[in-house]
């Protein structure tokens, strides 16, 4: 078994075998039961070799987490420039009132929108990434203001605004376009 890759191994009161690759530098984490052996362990990474390079490649392709400090602060300043006009341009388009704005670094989602406050928030790493993407998020979040939760109607909603939402989600979230 030549092609296992290194990982590191962590046991816990668990029924089956996880393995994880982790952002940011790709490191391979198997947690196993105690009573899984090691030769099973290492046979169940060489197993999933291929997929472990997908996701690594796919990591070392993402740019790395925006940091709090200058170049943030800037990132923030040229989006409350140039996002308004955008957002305001989608809520005509949409039929919902303009909301409120702000820019943040976030860890877990793009963008976010309090439907009570008619707030948005969008994640300030949309800057770094192409202006498609970040029109998708807005368009994604001014539909809250249409359809709360994601169900079938948020989804028409999205594809009468935007047909091709599902391939700038696609493209945003790393997954290569097909």
């Amino acid at each position: 078994m030549n092609d296992v890759p290194e990982y590191t191994l962590t046991r816990k009161r668990i029924k089956n075998l996880r393995l994880t690759v982790r952002a940011p530098g790709g490191e391979v984490v198997v947690s196993a039961p105690a009573h899984v052996s090691e030769n099973v362990i290492s046979a169940f990474v060489a197993d999933k070799a291929s997929w472990i390079r997908k996701h690594q490649e796919r990591l070392a392709n993402t740019p790395q987490p925006l940091q709090a400090g200058p170049e943030a602060e800037a990132l923030r300043q040229h989006m409350k420039r140039s996002v308004p006009p955008l957002v305001e341009y989608w809520a005509q388009q949409m039929g919902v009132p303009m909301p409120s704005l702000a820019f943040r670094r976030m860890t877990t989602r793009w963008g976010t929108c309090n439907t009570q406050t008619k707030r948005v928030t969008l994640n300030l790493e949309l800057a770094r990434r192409d202006p498609s993407l970040l029109e998708y998020v807005i368009v994604h979040e001014l539909a809250h203001l249409i359809e709360r939760g994601h169900n079938e109607r948020f989804y028409a909603v999205m594809s009468a605004h935007m047909p091709d939402w599902k391939l700038r989600r696609r493209v945003l979230n790393g997954a290569p376009q097909r």
